[in-house]
């Protein structure tokens, strides 16, 4: 059983992915799980601190995935397609966006605390796609001619792309051929 905090980062999080962090309110939450909204601002005195709190979630959860893929995968291609499903199962059914895309549209607005989470989820994802580019390259099945780093972000850039385009026009198959497209583009 989920205690309130969680149900209340859950709730927050579904809101954000189909929203945008500025479109839900305490009383969207209260609504959603049937609490006072005084019972949220209990455990999250803040927007910011429930933003914040979603944000280093999800980070922590995308650091354990990349970790679990890196444990059972050792070929760079099978790692960038289980980085690669971690886009479509983040867009579901349901169209949703990772939360740090959703946030970027927003970054101009948001406290500074989120941004940072937001930075961190970003550096943390093209850090690990570097090193699985480069052990890549040195086994010559991807083929780039940038930094491994400067392909990470092109890379991450466009499967963030990919699944807001998807999203746009409530197609799955777009954001699957997209990141399908993407990872055969780098192999040598």
């Amino acid at each position: 059983m989920k205690t309130t905090s969680e149900q209340i980062i859950d709730t927050a999080t579904t809101l954000l992915q189909k929203q945008g962090f500025n479109a839900f309110s305490y009383n969207d939450i209260s609504s959603s799980i049937g609490i006072k909204t005084a019972s949220i601002h209990y455990h999250f005195p803040t927007k910011s601190d429930l933003g914040k709190a979603v944000m280093s979630r999800y980070r922590n959860m995308h650091k354990t995935a990349l970790i679990d893929i890196d444990n059972s995968i050792s070929d760079p291609i099978n790692k960038l397609q289980a980085f690669s499903n971690l886009f479509t199962c983040t867009l579901g059914d349901d169209f949703r966006m990772c939360p740090c895309g959703m946030l970027s549209s927003d970054i101009s607005e948001i406290p500074e605390s989120i941004k940072l989470e937001v930075m961190g989820f970003y550096i943390d994802s093209e850090t690990w796609l570097a090193a699985v580019l480069k052990e890549g390259l040195k086994q010559g099945v991807f083929s780039f001619d940038s930094s491994s780093i400067e392909c990470a972000r092109c890379t991450f850039a466009s499967f963030e792309g990919a699944m807001l385009s998807a999203r746009a026009f409530q197609d799955k198959k777009r954001l699957t051929k997209s990141l399908k497209h993407i990872i055969n583009m780098l192999q040598a």
